[in-house]
């Protein structure tokens, strides 16, 4: 990189490396030294953030088995590393985690994926992972919650389950989205309680007996999660005067006026800039209309409503996303290349992306149809960029990040929207499937 351009964090123009990620390197071996640092270091942040721990029917339970986990937050990796000691485990991850340290990462049993990009990969290595005696973790939302609550589970986890045959232990996290939230995770706030329950779901024997379907829903039900609400019912008190900052990137749409583009947030408050309409958001996560009537008591249930006014504009046939886009591509853990800019389309058929290579005026482009991708990553302020919100789109060899011109196209709306349409596309595939069936 010595002889590139540097133009932002970890970003730089010429001409993308050669050397590309190896998506199908064997799990390493981790070292030790490396994994009693992070043992003791984990251990530590557990006894300091006083994590209440209950574990259910894991007397005896040791690799091989699948451990499946909630993901509130970045803290969540060390809870879970903390409660599996003495075990090692090996967990996918976001190409971008490999910046500046694919060696310490691989060496501690991270494996690489592109988030949402059908990887049959991770099933290859899951394999060879369960038949070494180890413990193959995912993290089954692949992603970060947005807004504290359990985000889409896809079926696949359940098939990888039936596959692998092997007992599944999950880890439902608590308290980690009060305490650094996805929408500003530069607000940490140390002296919360969390909590964290680990439990044997499912043995051998059950998964044997049960449908792929039957351990899906098993599974949902069990991480099943409202950080906000637990967070009300046990009275964990957030005195921080910044607690609402960044919320409006989550909660981007007003629910008086339905304006869009207007919302924001300061200190304790989320507010319209359209209609005046203001919230407090309390020390124990509660939502305080300033004047008039509180339409959503917690900011997960306003989520759920923007979610169901997306559903309603993809069915209706009205959604659509189009603007102009700024390019990076992820060639390697070296760091990014800027590709140019472009412009970007998200509709019901799914994503579109077209533009000029910078570096040598060759047209690039990224199509992703809309049954290919049940969700879609997004960043807010990514940290590898210009401060800027993003959408992250994957294919099997490509890795690019995409930055909105526009301020007012609003991310958290194009990942709703995704899931939302591949939802009604599914739906109608079935009732396809099912009406050929009945003929």
């Amino acid at each position: 990189m010595k002889n590139y351009k540097k133009i932002g964090n970890r970003i730089w123009q010429g001409p993308p490396a050669e050397k590309r990620f190896d998506m199908n390197q064997e799990p390493k071996g981790q070292v030790w030294y490396l994994v009693w640092i992070i043992w003791i270091g984990t251990t530590l942040r557990k006894w300091i953030r006083r994590v209440d721990v209950k574990k259910t029917n894991m007397k005896g339970v040791k690799p091989p088995y699948i451990l499946i986990c909630n993901h509130n937050s970045f803290y969540d990796f060390y809870i879970m590393s903390s409660l599996i000691k003495p075990h090692r485990g090996h967990f996918p991850g976001a190409l971008d985690d490999f910046i500046g340290r694919e060696w310490v990462s691989r060496r501690i049993g991270i494996i690489p994926t592109r988030k949402f990009a059908p990887d049959i990969s991770l099933i290859r290595i899951g394999r060879k992972v369960i038949k070494k005696g180890e413990m193959y973790g995912l993290y089954a939302e692949a992603r970060y919650s947005l807004c504290g609550i359990t985000e889409v589970i896809p079926e696949s986890v359940s098939q990888l389950v039936k596959f692998l045959g092997v007992p599944v232990v999950t880890i439902k996290m608590k308290g980690h989205h009060i305490y650094n939230p996805y929408w500003n995770m530069k607000s940490h706030r140390y002296l919360l309680k969390s909590a964290a329950d680990m439990t044997q779901l499912l043995t051998a024997e059950d998964i044997k007996k049960m449908s792929a379907q039957e351990i899906h829903e098993a599974i949902v039900k069990n991480l099943e999660h409202d950080d906000w609400r637990w967070q009300s019912e046990n009275r964990i008190k957030l005195a921080r005067k910044n607690r609402a900052e960044g919320l409006h990137n989550v909660l981007y749409k007003c629910p008086v006026c339905g304006c869009e583009t207007k919302m924001d947030s300061k200190g304790a408050q989320i507010f319209c800039g359209e209609c005046g309409k203001s919230w407090t958001l309390n020390y124990y996560g509660e939502l305080e209309a300033d004047n008039g009537k509180t339409e959503f008591k917690f900011p997960s249930d306003w989520y759920r409503w923007e979610r169901e006014e997306v559903k309603k504009e993809v069915y209706a046939g009205t959604y659509r996303t189009e603007c102009d886009v700024k390019v990076n591509d992820l060639p390697n853990a070296k760091g990014f290349i800027y590709m140019g800019e472009g412009k970007l389309v998200h509709d019901a058929e799914g994503f579109k992306l077209h533009g000029v290579r910078e570096y040598d005026g060759v047209d690039f482009n990224m199509e992703i149809p809309a049954l290919q991708q049940y969700a879609c990553h997004i960043e807010y302020k990514y940290r590898f960029g210009w401060d800027r919100d993003c959408i992250n789109l994957n294919t099997i060899d490509d890795t690019w990040y995409i930055f909105p011109e526009d301020k007012n196209v609003k991310v958290t709306k194009v990942a709703l929207a995704t899931e939302e349409i591949y939802n009604k596309l599914t739906e109608e595939k079935k009732e396809k499937f099912s009406k050929k069936a009945e003929d």
